[in-house]
This record gives C-alpha cells, sequence and structure tokens, in this order.
C-alpha cells in the first residue's frame, strides 16, 4: 500500500514492462476501421519494432480482421430488409521480449472448424490457381501458439508473433 492507502500498481512489475503499454482498439468490422486500425499499430510500434516484424504483423492482422469484415456480418434484428450489421472487433496487442502477443475478438459468425486445422499450400497447378484459400496458411505460418474458440456468440483468437533476429552482416 502506498502513503494514500491505494496499491500501487508498479509493484512487482518490472521498468520494462511499465514502459510497454497494450495497444487496445474496438472496432466495427469494415474495409475503413479495419485499415485505420492497422495504420495506428504500425505507428504506435514503429519506434520499437523492425520494419520486417511491422509487415507480419499488419499481414496477419489484416488477413484476420478482413476475413471478419467478408466473412462473418451478422444479420440485423429486423430479418425483413436483410441488412447485415457488421461484427465488433477487439483487438489487443502487448510486446514483450521476444515479439508481440495479440488476441481478437470479434461478435461475428463461427470460424468453420477445418479453418484452423494446420494445413499445407492447395497444390499449386498453372493455370488452374485458386483464388483464395491461401490467408490461413500465411497466418499458420507467421505466427506461433496460435489459439482460436467459440464461446457463447463470441470467436477468440490468439497468437505471438516472434522478433526475428537480424541477419548478421
Amino acid at each position: 500500500m502506498t502513503a494514500t492507502g491505494r496499491s500501487d500498481p508498479d509493484i512487482g512489475c518490472p521498468a520494462r514492462c511499465r514502459a510497454q503499454p497494450m495497444f487496445h482498439r474496438v472496432l466495427d468490422a469494415n474495409p475503413v476501421t479495419v485499415r485505420a486500425a492497422l495504420q495506428d499499430v504500425r505507428q504506435r510500434f514503429l519506434p520499437e519494432v523492425s520494419e520486417d516484424t511491422l509487415g507480419r504483423l499488419e499481414l496477419v492482422l489484416a488477413e484476420v480482421m478482413n476475413n471478419v469484415t467478408e466473412h462473418a456480418p451478422l444479420e440485423g434484428p429486423d430479418p425483413a430488409p436483410a441488412v447485415a450489421r457488421p461484427p465488433v472487433i477487439h483487438l489487443c496487442i502487448v510486446r514483450h521480449d521476444g515479439g508481440l502477443a495479440c488476441a481478437l475478438t470479434d461478435d461475428g459468425v463461427s470460424l468453420p472448424e477445418g479453418c484452423i486445422l494446420p494445413r499445407s499450400l492447395p497444390a499449386l497447378i498453372p493455370g488452374d490457381l485458386p483464388e483464395g484459400g491461401f490467408g490461413w496458411f500465411l497466418i499458420q505460418d507467421l505466427t506461433q501458439a496460435l489459439c482460436y474458440y467459440r464461446e457463447d456468440s463470441r470467436n477468440y483468437l490468439a497468437f505471438s508473433l516472434p522478433f526475428v533476429p537480424p541477419e548478421p552482416t
């Protein structure tokens, strides 16, 4: 307890912990707000994270949030006009010694069962390449400790993006 009788939130937290606050945004899942959030992430971590790491982070987050935007709209309360409302995404990122820990939640429809299963690239047949289906492979390839689950009406996705040590010159 401090002299004011309140607990000190910094007790037990090293100085580097206090210097690395969490990035947090709540946004509607639409292309404009997703792009703005990605720009905010870049601005927040630019001084302390390499361009390589920022590029990988932006690619993964864009893939995840754009998937929510495109595939997870919910029906509005009045089914007659068939107007879908965008899900709400909560994005949290914390920098730690080994990389970035990321968590996203949304209230969109559930992720299809097969998406999160480990898989490899589809067969690359010249002239017959699929238009999509590479997103989850990229997400799995660029992240570590990828975890997804659904509870009640919310999707939870968490992963770590490790820092890549600079190559020796």
